[in-house]
């Protein structure tokens, strides 16, 4: 009886310790692999900000270092699964995708026509977002990617001088940008809030000739608090 009672302790030990160490090994690798897609992505989200500036020498140099990294990126873990992603049967699926992506733009960055390639580069995001989606990670990164798709529906419309369809756009931005805030309400997203509702006062006061610039610098705004944590 004694040693049926050492055993089943021993075994509860056992898994226990199986457990914490599963979860370690998951915490360890989930975050590497967020430090490799960090710094890969990093040089994305700058030759996406460059080419929809038209500054073609930056997003060069930016798109040279994305395409470098994310190719050293992709050869990594087509090969090593940790154990965050080894279950996502999409994933080699996605870096193909990203992959051709990136290669079908680079004429457009180096000698095109760099708006149409800011909205081409700009198909990498929602990939990236479903990954992030399927695979559990930051939910700040993720609120980010969201809000920032209905703001750039609230920007055409301020661009367009349209209050109208602004304010028809604004409640689905104000819930994607309450969903960043829940997340993190630092004075940087505190900005991006300030100009989101000026803009909507400005179509309030169908001041549609101010919309273009208030719009600007909601984008710049978000665009800060991206670059830095998205």
């Amino acid at each position: 009886m004694q040693n049926h009672k050492v055993t089943l302790i021993l075994a509860g030990i056992s898994l226990a310790i199986l457990v914490i160490g599963s979860y370690v090994s998951i915490t360890i690798t989930r975050k590497k692999f967020l430090e490799d897609f960090n710094r890969m992505n990093g040089y994305y989200k700058q030759a996406l900000f460059l080419t929809g500036q038209s500054k073609r020498d930056e997003a060069k140099q930016q798109y040279d270092l994305w395409r470098t990294a994310f190719g050293e990126f992709s050869k990594k873990y087509a090969t090593y699964r940790p154990l965050a992603i080894r279950a996502d049967a999409k994933f080699s699926s996605d870096l193909n995708t990203v992959e051709e992506i990136i290669t079908a733009a680079k004429d457009g960055v180096y000698t095109g026509d760099l708006p149409a390639t800011h909205k081409q580069l700009e198909t990498v995001r929602p990939i990236f977002q479903e990954m992030f989606k399927r695979n559990n990670f930051s939910m700040l990164s993720m609120a980010l990617v969201d809000f920032h798709d209905l703001m750039e529906k609230t920007i055409a419309a301020a661009d367009a001088k349209d209050s109208q369809s602004l304010l028809a756009s604004y409640p689905e931005v104000d819930n994607a940008l309450k969903a960043i805030e829940k997340e993190d309400n630092s004075s940087e997203v505190q900005t991006i809030r300030k100009n989101l509702e000026e803009l909507k006062s400005l179509a309030n006061e169908n001041n549609s000739n101010a919309l273009s610039a208030k719009a600007a610098e909601l984008k710049t705004s978000f665009i800060k608090v991206y670059l830095k944590k998205g």
